[in-house]
């Protein structure tokens, strides 16, 4: 016997009554608690750029991967790579895009190698207004990060502010930091203070929303990849918890060297990466570009086939590893 259909009809209720009357429940203390509360119809990615972070150099290639103009304010992101795959150059990209749109950089410097002189004149950004928190301890770099942003929200509530951890996978546990030669207890011990961190910024992010209810906080954080063992591909380093609140995950691969001959020698001038989205929660279109190949040098990023197409003419060769 064939199953009847069941069709859903629209509640009889009048859902915005509902919305207004369980709003008007909140005390003028409680008001913000009560200012989001609305109808799934109204929950959409916003289109307004001021809500991202973004240019017009991120934009040619993120927007093609993502479906986004660039890191929306709010969300955690995460890029993902082995080592010398142009993780950092992207986050450098993106913190040059927030000075240029007034948003303060509080940089979790954990592998001590960000470069001041390539991030002024190379990338054009100023690196005398990034706040940097040079720890490489997992739970000493989170609370710098976290005295950072609430002083900066005393200052001046409205500031929007951009985390760059770099890099989770650099970072170390309490464990490794007090030379504990217990290995078997470390990963443990790293999965949960990568957790706790990733946690506390997550709190920020909610508790700093601005009179109107929006996002003033985005995080972005580079991690490594490793061989996942006993099956196919690899797993980001940090446990799951940043994976789970990670709304989008990049992942890089290095292809190639990219190198010039001048005076007869090889000269390295870039790298080929490959960049694929391995998880992507604010996407809603029917299909995007599944990877990528991308350029990577001293400047920034570009796609390959525009660098391609722009050096016809040039000595540019690519060395496959």
């Amino acid at each position: 016997m064939a199953r009847e259909k069941t069709v859903k009809t629209k509640s009889k209720l009048d859902i915005e009554e509902i919305v207004k009357l369980a709003k008007g429940r909140f005390s003028k203390k409680d008001a913000s608690k009560a200012l989001r509360m609305t109808t799934g119809d109204k929950i959409v990615l916003p289109s307004d750029l001021s809500y991202y972070i973004t240019s017009q150099a991120l934009e040619k290639f993120w927007k093609l991967l993502t479906g986004l103009p660039g890191l929306m304010f709010g969300r955690i992101f995460q890029i993902a790579g082995k080592p010398d795959s142009g993780k950092s150059t992207v986050a450098q990209l993106f913190m040059k895009a927030a000075q240029d749109q007034d948003v303060q950089v509080v940089l979790w410097d954990a592998e001590g190698k960000f470069d001041s002189t390539r991030f002024r004149d190379r990338m054009g950004g100023l690196p005398d207004n990034v706040l940097v928190a040079p720890s490489r301890n997992i739970l000493e770099g989170g609370a710098q990060v976290t005295a950072y942003v609430k002083t900066i929200k005393e200052l001046d509530p409205d500031q929007k502010i951009l985390i760059v951890w770099d890099s989770v996978g650099a970072s170390l546990n309490s464990a490794e930091d007090e030379e504990n030669d217990d290995y078997s207890r470390q990963p443990g011990v790293t999965a949960k203070e990568v957790s706790w961190a990733i946690r506390r910024f997550n709190q920020l992010m909610e508790k700093f929303r601005d009179e109107d209810g929006n996002y003033t906080i985005a995080i972005l954080a580079i991690n490594q990849v490793y061989a996942n063992i006993g099956s196919v591909g690899f797993k980001q380093k940090g446990g799951a918890e940043l994976e789970y609140l990670s709304s989008l995950i990049l992942e890089m691969s290095r292809k190639s060297n990219l190198t010039k001959t001048r005076n007869k020698q090889k000269i390295k001038h870039g790298i080929t990466t490959i960049a694929r989205v391995k998880k992507n929660h604010l996407f809603h279109g029917e299909d995007c570009v599944a990877e990528l190949d991308l350029v990577i040098s001293a400047s920034g990023a570009d796609l390959a086939q525009d660098v391609k197409n722009n050096n016809k003419n040039d000595d540019l060769e690519e060395d496959t590893d």
